[in-house]
């Protein structure tokens, strides 16, 4: 494993550690990570219903927070961005009036642990009625809440099966499956990791990107503002000694953007020293078991990314046209590979706009790129378009994770046998 990274001596040690301690980012997230938030001193951070509660208070257009509709509205916001083709479709016409901002809300009712009989408590329950497109609507969200434990007994396939039995077109039903996955990993779901796939899956992330954030932007009250903020606080402490077994020690369900920044530049500043403290308790006897096996993996882990950076070649009829390339830049070597062989005739082209190996799309055009995607660069739309066909400009997926590639390369190679690729392990 050591070979992966330098290893220091005690001198270089000593040194690191004492640019660790008078770094001022350091300082900054040392004062950040010891400050104790009013759920963790109570001892329900990482509590779902403390979560719901939170929430619940926050959605409500009436509460103490003075925001009116703006955190609902934000929120029905957060379920456009995060829903698949299907679902956009099925509710064009209100999610297009949620974009444009031509929502009005009426009347709106959220409850927490809401009873239904023989079928179960939902987290978070919201009744409103709105106005959109010059006609009046009835709107139930249906918000499943997830914080450190998975779905059982079914419960989103429940909660769907009763309120879809009941006979009243006046009505129209959201369903919300809330997660603490970071953002990364909810682009890359093909499909809700609930039991209901009608469900729309986001996360807390979300909440804090597009909902929180804001309204911190916003002309608020200083207590309103001090609430959010400990709130954003407890979301981005690691859970540690928690009672109950069900909740994950370690967990940090969103953190904000300057804190990703502080955090993105910690790391840089104080990787080897970072890598070098967790070998040495991965290695060491007096920690306990299961700290050294955890520690061990996420180093094991962290050294074969820092050693495997370039490990893809792609051949054209046995020659090595790409070699020394990240796996994650799969989708768009094939795609430049297969243009400058002028493979990209009408069919094929229509062949790699349909692709079907991952869970997202190969090619999309700059409008049709997604918020969410474009925050996390899985398309490169603020540079040149990549490739260019029928006088339309199109952009190719990046970021591809080990589950797509597979799929991806057996889907090339039987459609193109001319092209191979190596990866080197």
């Amino acid at each position: 494993m050591d070979e992966n990274f330098d290893n220091l001596s005690i001198d270089q040690i000593r040194n690191e550690i004492i640019k660790f301690k008078n770094d001022l980012i350091s300082q900054q997230l040392d004062i950040h990570y010891n400050t104790k938030t009013y759920s963790e001193i109570l001892g329900v951070s990482r509590r779902e219903l403390s979560h719901s509660s939170f929430l619940a208070w926050l959605f409500g257009n009436s509460e103490s927070h003075n925001l009116a509709s703006f955190p609902i509205l934000k929120f029905l916001e957060i379920l456009v961005i995060s829903s698949n083709s299907e679902q956009s479709k099925e509710n064009k016409e209100l999610f297009d009036s949620i974009i444009t901002g031509d929502v009005s809300i009426h009347s709106l009712d959220v409850q927490t642990e809401k009873s239904i009989q023989s079928v179960g408590r939902i987290d978070i329950y919201i009744e409103a009625k709105l106005s959109y497109a010059n006609k009046q609507q009835k709107l139930r969200i249906i918000i499943e809440n997830k914080v450190s434990t998975s779905e059982h007994s079914d419960q989103t396939t429940k909660y769907y099966n009763y309120f879809e039995s009941i006979d009243d077109a006046s009505w129209k039903n959201l369903y919300v499956y809330l997660t603490p996955l970071s953002g990364i990993e909810l682009s890359d779901l093909s499909e809700p990791e609930c039991s209901c796939k009608e469900y729309i899956q986001t996360n807390y992330q979300n909440l804090v990107d597009y909902l929180l954030e804001p309204i911190l932007n916003k002309d608020i009250s200083t207590k309103t503002k001090h609430i959010i903020r400990e709130y954003l606080l407890a979301l981005s402490q690691p859970s540690q000694d928690e009672d109950s077994d069900e909740h994950q020690q370690g967990l940090i369900m969103a953190i904000g953007n300057e804190e990703r920044e502080l955090l993105t530049k910690f790391w840089n500043q104080n990787q080897k020293l970072i890598m070098s403290a967790m070998y040495a308790i991965s290695s060491d006897p007096e920690q306990d078991k299961d700290t050294r096996d955890s520690v061990g993996a996420t180093l094991a882990s962290l050294s074969s990314n820092e050693k495997n950076r370039s490990l893809l070649s792609i051949s054209y009829n046995n020659e090595v046209r790409v070699n020394q390339i990240k796996k994650s830049d799969i989708g768009y070597r094939t795609v430049k590979l297969l243009e400058e062989n002028n493979l990209i005739d009408e069919d094929a082209f229509n062949w790699l706009r349909d692709d079907k190996s991952s869970s997202f799309q190969l090619l999309k055009l700059k409008e049709e790129v997604t918020e969410k995607e474009n925050k996390y660069r899985k398309y490169r739309i603020n540079y040149e378009p990549e490739l260019i066909f029928d006088g339309k400009e199109y952009f190719v997926a990046r970021n591809w994770g080990i589950g797509n590639i597979q799929r991806f390369i057996d889907r090339v190679t039987l459609r193109f046998p001319q092209i191979r690729y190596d990866i080197h392990d």
